[in-house]
């Protein structure tokens, strides 16, 4: 392996170095009103060591697997101490698609996937901004089961209507047992019918995904259509949802990038380990897969991408590279207006699923 496969090729990298060895880092807060494009999204870097919530000064997005994990071993466990040195902020994932993908259920109650989450939050001592219920991602493979792009996928041998039901009905019951928690609804489907559909199932049930202030959109993060994943994010970020992507990959930055309210990603580990990443100046073993350093680095190249002319190409969340030339995304401002947009009745007309209210007993994707 060489001393840096991710390379000082270039100033502007090493710049990029040196700013984060200083701490000088873009902010994160928001503020509709600057006119940074950059600061009209929250990104939360994707992280699998819980510790990094008491010195990263960035928000965060940590996986409740990854919790359990640490908590059960006792390593790496930022008990009361989250906020300490870092800026404090963060949101947690339910790893729902490695738990259906692996077992084809939730093996978990909600009951006990509640009260782990309230554990956790009393035991870091700083409330997520958000968690993710126990949704059922609705991707073909998922429910299947079978071989996807060298992984094997249990099945959950249901189908997408019973996926979005038991996905409404998770958030209902966690909402009423859990109320302290921050629980994030999960728009999930396949198709935009069925993200329509979706919707709807929560204004029946009492939830106004306008009113929320966080709306997670699920089965995206490993689909190769980004067109059809550009209009579906379209269709509700038009009727006034604010929506969080999860996993968003460098496609999907670059079509609906701006019209997300938050998005996360870990693309930095998997490219730091494919391409056996490491940075001049790091003193641990191996790749930076598992480096803050070289993760705030690669955060500081999205930051700075997302100030750029759309033009511009820079490769961002390529597993290969990373942070070198490519193809990149590039998000326009948004004006107050835009940010503050409430639904039209367009909009709404738009969000109801077309034809029949519901589909077929039994349909399967």
């Amino acid at each position: 392996m060489t001393p840096s496969r991710f390379g000082a090729r270039s100033r502007d990298l090493q710049d990029l170095v040196k700013r984060v060895d200083a701490g000088r880092l873009s902010p994160w807060l928001i503020d509709g009103i600057s006119g940074d494009p950059s600061r009209q999204v929250r990104f939360y870097l994707g992280a699998h060591r819980p510790h990094w919530l008491t010195i990263a000064s960035v928000p965060l997005f940590i996986s409740a697997n990854t919790l359990k994990h640490y908590r059960t071993t006792g390593d790496d466990w930022p008990t009361r101490k989250a906020g300490t040195f870092g800026c404090g902020v963060w949101a947690c994932d339910s790893g729902g698609f490695t738990e259906l993908r692996d077992h084809g259920q939730w093996r978990q109650h909600p009951d006990e996937y509640g009260g782990m989450i309230t554990r956790f939050i009393e035991e870091i001592g700083v409330p997520p901004a958000f968690v993710s219920p126990q949704d059922w991602m609705c991707e073909p493979w998922v429910i299947a089961g079978g071989m996807h792009q060298g992984q094997r996928f249990a099945g959950t041998r249901l189908d997408v209507r019973t996926h979005l039901e038991l996905t409404v009905e998770n958030l209902l019951y966690l909402r009423q047992n859990f109320p302290h928690v921050p629980w994030a609804p999960v728009l999930q489907g396949w198709q935009l019918e069925d993200y329509q559909l979706c919707h709807q199932m929560y204004a029946e049930a009492g939830v106004d995904l306008t009113a929320e202030p966080m709306v997670g959109l699920g089965s995206v993060c490993r689909r190769q259509s980004t067109d059809e994943i550009g209009a579906i994010v379209e269709t509700f970020w038009r009727a006034g949802l604010s929506l969080h992507g999860f996993g968003v990959k460098r496609d999907g930055v670059l079509r609906y990038g701006h019209m997300l309210a938050s998005m996360d990603s870990m693309a930095w580990s998997f490219g730091a380990r494919a391409d056996k990443i490491r940075l001049p100046g790091c003193q641990h073993a191996g790749p930076c897969n598992n480096c803050l350093r070289y993760a705030l680095v690669w955060r500081e190249k999205v930051m700075r991408a997302l100030r750029q002319p759309r033009q511009l190409t820079l490769d961002l969340f390529g597993v290969g590279t990373g942070l070198h030339a490519g193809s990149a995304f590039l998000r326009p401002a948004l004006s107050s207006t835009a940010l503050s947009r409430r639904p039209s009745p367009a909009d709404d007309a738009a969000i109801r699923p077309p034809g029949p209210q519901r589909p077929a007993a039994g349909r399967r994707r």
